[in-house]
């Protein structure tokens, strides 16, 4: 089963592809949020690439496990655009995400978020960690998938 998996943000969107089979999760891409439409037209652009069967959607939960308001609005957001895709969604809990692509940059010597320079450059932790969420869905999930 292949996977998109999602960092959604205000301004951005995280993307990476796994897939069941080899258990493993890439950074792809960072997208710039605009419309509706040019977002689905976007990621339905990736669903055609990857053939991807879910997505899977970090939610960003309060350090005691609770939703807030970020999370409502990733919930409301991840509905209606990957609903207009008709795949199934995933949500998964993205606590410390950002510091463990924050590390994975580090340890992989990609410039720090104060020193990245150029539009590129500082989407690559966008990128890393809807990677680590959609990992971290792969390794729980691992010896589940056919």
């Amino acid at each position: 089963m292949k996977f998109l998996g999602l960092d959604i943000g205000e301004r951005r969107i995280g993307i990476a592809f796994g897939d069941s089979a080899l258990l493993l999760a890439t950074p792809v891409d960072v997208l710039e949020r605009g419309t509706f439409e040019q977002d689905v037209r976007v990621l339905a652009e990736f669903v055609r690439r990857f053939e991807v069967a879910r997505f899977v959607v970090g939610l960003p939960r309060n350090m005691d496990g609770t939703q807030g308001a970020q999370a409502e609005a990733v919930i409301a957001y991840a509905v209606q655009v990957v609903g207009a895709l008709d795949r199934p969604i995933i949500f998964w809990d993205e606590r410390l995400t950002t510091e463990e692509a924050s590390q994975r940059a580090r340890a992989a010597e990609l410039p720090s978020r104060r020193t990245r320079r150029g539009k590129r450059a500082r989407h690559v932790l966008d990128a890393i960690a809807a990677a680590v969420i959609l990992q971290d869905f792969l390794d729980s999930k691992g010896s589940e998938f056919p």
